[in-house]
């Protein structure tokens, strides 16, 4: 099957290990065309908060990447950033795949919610909603910060401060 034509079943998802850290930077800064979302990437698996970091791979090579974070907040709740998909992999569904993949991981190990900043379009077919964010306090509240519940009723009555680790603020 030619590279453009790939399945998202010839794909591979799986947590990342640690060894990966630079195929998963070169992925994210080409992913991007730049350097900042690729360097959080980085700084937030090597930094203190827990994280999630899933990887999608074909043939040996990383062609996707989703990373969870843990915020301060709600109980139990993670940001989803960054998701960076190869420019070759796109429209292949790759990133939908590391999206459900990343969310099933978190509700196993027991996450109660996820926070994203990004295009509603994209999101909401996930569960995710403008409206559940709305309680939180942070700097980029409005309609593109959205929230999930991994456990019925997770968000029900909070509202406050969202507070993201530290390599957020270098965006």
């Amino acid at each position: 099957m030619p590279h453009g034509r790939v399945a998202v079943s010839q794909i591979t998802f799986r947590d990342s290990a640690p060894e990966e850290r630079a195929a998963i930077h070169e992925l994210a800064a080409r992913a991007f065309g730049r350097p900042d979302e690729a360097d959080l990437a980085i700084d937030l698996i090597a930094g203190p908060a827990e994280t999630l970091s899933i990887v999608a791979e074909r043939d040996g090579k990383i062609v996707g990447h989703v990373l969870f974070s843990r915020l301060d907040g709600p109980d139990k709740s993670l940001a989803l950033a960054p998701l960076a998909v190869d420019p070759a992999f796109r429209e292949m569904y790759v990133g939908t795949e590391l999206v459900r993949h990343g969310i099933a991981r978190a509700r196993q190990a027991g996450w109660k919610s996820v926070f994203v900043l990004g295009e509603p379009d994209y999101y909401c077919r996930f569960g995710f909603r403008s409206e559940l964010a709305d309680p939180a306090i942070v700097e980029w509240q409005g309609p593109c910060l959205l929230a999930l519940e991994l456990e019925k009723g997770a968000l029900s009555g909070w509202s406050g401060p969202l507070v993201y680790p530290d390599p957020f603020r270098k965006l």
